[in-house]
């Protein structure tokens, strides 16, 4: 993400271009995502409308960012872009015979603010990752290790707790899940500096768990989907 040095107060000035046509593009693809069948459906549904795709979208958006602040802004810019684009473009729904605004604004205000702390934890994440040194860059890839991939864990151990052993949904969460955790350690082995590949293991393993009851909560929650 681009950042230049200016205006009056001589703070940094954050380039938003990247990460607004990210969450455009995500939001659109999201909502496109709800109205296809088929094989369309499903690989719509895995690259823009799970867990994993809005959180690696936040979290590779912000990789790059010279400073902190500059991560998490653009991680928040994505998710809130994304949120904002996806229900904006569901809001004729509530137009419809039998349409009701009040769940579609109660999910759009949950998804809001889950955004901007989504962001606010996978942007200094990034950050973290690519500038720290190796052992906190190694606790930070095992958090968004837990953070990427525990959509996808949850809904593997939500279905076999459950009896339900269907192929389809096994397969989803499992693919969400590894994607999840190939995206952290290839941002971790990508490191110009030393890596902990023992402290990241364990911080992983610790945050996969956590991630995975986090998303379990957060799926409990009776809104309006994704």
């Amino acid at each position: 993400m681009a950042e230049s040095h200016g205006g009056a107060a001589g703070r940094p000035r954050i380039g938003i271009g990247w990460p607004l046509a990210a969450g455009v593009a995500l939001g659109i693809a999201s909502f496109c995502a709800d109205l296809v069948d088929g094989t369309l459906r499903t690989v719509l549904q895995f690259v823009a409308s799970t867990g994993f795709a809005w959180g690696c979208a936040a979290f590779v958006a912000a990789f790059p960012a010279r400073t902190r602040r500059g991560a998490a802004a653009a991680a928040i810019i994505v998710l809130c872009t994304a949120t904002g684009c996806y229900y904006w473009l569901n809001l004729p729904g509530g137009f419809r015979p039998g349409g009701q605004f009040g769940p579609l604004f109660k999910a759009f205000a949950y998804w809001m603010v889950l955004s901007v702390v989504g962001g606010a934890l996978l942007g200094p994440l990034a950050h973290a990752v690519r500038t720290d040194r190796a052992r906190r860059a190694a606790v930070a890839a095992g958090v968004a290790c837990g953070l990427l991939s525990g959509a996808g864990i949850a809904i593997v151990t939500s279905l076999l707790a459950a009896g339900n052993y269907g192929r389809a949904g096994l397969t989803e969460g499992m693919l969400q899940a590894a994607a999840g955790i190939a995206v952290a350690t290839w941002a971790f082995a990508r490191r110009r500096a030393a890596r902990d590949w023992a402290v990241y293991g364990a911080a992983a393993l610790a945050a996969c768990t956590a991630g995975a009851l986090a998303w379990s909560a957060v799926e409990s929650v009776p809104v309006t989907g994704f």
